[in-house]
C-alpha cells in the first residue's frame, strides 16, 4: 500500500460517511440487544472464573470447632472480540474523470449501507449462539481461542464445560469441574403448550441449582422463536383454554412468558425459553469507524469501515431450548 494523503476532500467525506453511517445504524432496532446483557469491552477478550458458592452451613454442636472448607473455582469462561472491516476503492482515473459530488454520493451511499450491514452482521453472530448452540461438536461461533494471547484451554467450539449450549439426555454436563453429570437444557420436542410446560419445568424445578446442587431462583420470562413459530406461540401464550382439547381445560400457559420474535433465528422448528441479559453477554470492543483516504502511489481513494465486537456464555441456566440442530 502506498503512502496515505489526506486533504480537505478526504477528510470531509470522512465525516459524510459517518453522519450518514450513524443515521442508518440507528434506524435499526437491533434484537439482539434484548436478548444479551450488551457490555463494553476493553481487551482483546473476556475472562472470569466462576466461584463456587458456599458449601452447605451445618448445624454447630456446643463446644464443637467450625468446620471450615476451601474457596474453590468453578470453571473459567472465555469470550473473545472479532474483527469486521469492509472497504471500498477508487481508481485516480475514476476519480479525475467524475465529478467529485458523485463521488461524494457513493461514498455516503456505502457508509449508510455499511451501517446497515453492520447491524446485519451483529445480529447474525448474536443469533449463532442460539442457531448452533445445539451442535454435538461445537461450532466456530463459541470460540474463545486466540492464538498466543488466550490460554491454550480456552474453548474452540463449545461452552466452558465442553458441551454445547444446549445439551441433549444424552449429553449430560457437570454442576462444576469433576463433578459427576447429571444436567441437560435442551430437549427435541415441537412448540405447543404441553412441551412449553415440560421444557419449563425442567429450568424451574431441575436446573434450578447453583454450581453446589443448592435451589436458586430461575424462571424464564421470554419465550424466543423463529417467525415461523410466532403464531404457534400467540396462542400458546394467548389461548384462555388448551387448543384443541375437548374438555375446555384452562391454558396453564396462557400469559406465563413474553413472546420475542427474531428473524435471524434459522430453523423453523427450534424455540427457546430463558431470561433475558442473563447467561450470555456481547461486548463491543470498537465501535463503527470509517475512514477515507488517498493513496499516493495509486493516486486512487480508499474507504474502508471497521468494527470490533464479541459475545459470551457464562452460565447456561438462563437459557433452555428445544428442536435446536445438532450439527
Amino acid at each position: 500500500m502506498g503512502t496515505v494523503v489526506r486533504n480537505a476532500f478526504t477528510e470531509g467525506l470522512k465525516a459524510d460517511m459517518y453522519a450518514y453511517g450513524f443515521e442508518a445504524y440507528e434506524s435499526l432496532p437491533p434484537v439482539h440487544e434484548q436478548v444479551f446483557e450488551v457490555v463494553g469491552s476493553s481487551t482483546a477478550y473476556e475472562q472470569s472464573t466462576q466461584i463456587l458458592g458456599a458449601g452447605e452451613i451445618v448445624e454447630k454442636p456446643e463446644n464443637d470447632p467450625i468446620v471450615f472448607e476451601n474457596a474453590l473455582e468453578g470453571f473459567t469462561v472465555y469470550g473473545k472480540n472479532r474483527t469486521y472491516a469492509k472497504g471500498i476503492e477508487f481508481s485516480m482515473e475514476m476519480v479525475e474523470d467524475m465529478p467529485p459530488e458523485k463521488i461524494g454520493n457513493i461514498v455516503r451511499e456505502y457508509a449508510a449501507r455499511w451501517g446497515e450491514r453492520t447491524i446485519q452482521k451483529k445480529e447474525e453472530f448474536a443469533a449463532g449462539f442460539f442457531n448452533y448452540g445445539g451442535y454435538t461438536s461445537g461450532h466456530d461461533t463459541f470460540s474463545a481461542k486466540i492464538t498466543g494471547v488466550t490460554d491454550p484451554n480456552a474453548p474452540t467450539a463449545l461452552l466452558y464445560d465442553g458441551k454445547p449450549f444446549f445439551n441433549l439426555s444424552n449429553n449430560l454436563r457437570a454442576l462444576y469441574p469433576g463433578g459427576t453429570a447429571a444436567y441437560y437444557n435442551a430437549l427435541a420436542l415441537s412448540l405447543d403448550a404441553a412441551n412449553l410446560q415440560t421444557l419449563y419445568l425442567r429450568m424451574t424445578s431441575t436446573n434450578n441449582v447453583d454450581s453446589r446442587g443448592k435451589k436458586i431462583a430461575l424462571k424464564p420470562t421470554t419465550l424466543l422463536v423463529p417467525s415461523a413459530l410466532t403464531f404457534t406461540a400467540n396462542n400458546i401464550l394467548g389461548a384462555t383454554n388448551i387448543i384443541g382439547s375437548a374438555n375446555n381445560d384452562i391454558n396453564p400457559m396462557q400469559g406465563i412468558l413474553n413472546k420475542l420474535e427474531w428473524q435471524y433465528l434459522t430453523s423453523s422448528t427450534a424455540w427457546f425459553i430463558g431470561v433475558p441479559k442473563k447467561g450470555i453477554k456481547f461486548h463491543n470492543r470498537k465501535p463503527l469507524t470509517f475512514d477515507f483516504w488517498q493513496d499516493q502511489e495509486t493516486g486512487g481513494y480508499r474507504a474502508s469501515v471497521i468494527a470490533r465486537w464479541g459475545a459470551h456464555v457464562y452460565d447456561w441456566r438462563f437459557w433452555h431450548g428445544s428442536n435446536a440442530a445438532t450439527s
